[in-house]
């Protein structure tokens, strides 16, 4: 489920998940709803979408309150434990609350580009080298491991140089 498509955080949210899932065995991608980010929208959205489909095994939504959203229509429909729902923000009274509760799945945290924009901006103006790819750090909320403050994901290159946890 989308954020509206028209913004840029939408559509990369929309082209990374492509990115990632393309070519896995097993993945068919049948949504694409756009539901402008807005809870009652998704709802109503992944109602409509459970009367027209039998298949669905997971929600990705651009948002957690989306994600919750298609929760929310699923249980309605008494679906909801075939199901699993995965947002992004991990926003504490949000997305990490419904992974506590079990409503959500999984939520996502990322930081902001904001403050490493900065410091690359001010490499560059300095004169140094910088990388054309920087990941930023991200983290996942389960049921699992919720308690502990989610878990962070380590991109496979920075696991290979070395790096983990904390850097």
């Amino acid at each position: 489920i989308c954020g509206g498509l028209a913004s840029t955080p939408a559509q990369e949210r929309r082209d990374g998940f492509h990115e990632i899932v393309k070519g896995e065995t097993g993945i068919e991608i049948i949504g694409g709803l756009d539901a402008d980010w807005k809870k009652d929208q998704a709802q109503k959205l992944f109602q409509d979408a459970l009367r027209t489909r039998d298949d669905i095994d997971v929600v990705y939504a651009h948002n957690d309150p989306m994600a919750h959203g298609a929760y929310l229509a699923a249980k309605r429909a008494g679906r909801e434990d075939e199901i699993k729902f995965v947002g992004i923000d991990a926003l504490p009274d949000e997305g990490v609350r419904w992974v506590r509760t079990g409503e959500l799945t999984a939520t996502f945290e990322y930081a902001s580009p904001g403050a490493k924009g900065l410091d690359v901006a001010l490499d560059i103006l300095a004169g140094k080298t910088v990388p054309k790819r920087i990941a930023l750090p991200t983290r996942v909320f389960t049921r699992a491991n919720v308690e502990k403050g989610g878990e962070e994901i380590v991109e496979p290159e920075a696991k290979e140089a070395g790096k983990g946890e904390g850097e």
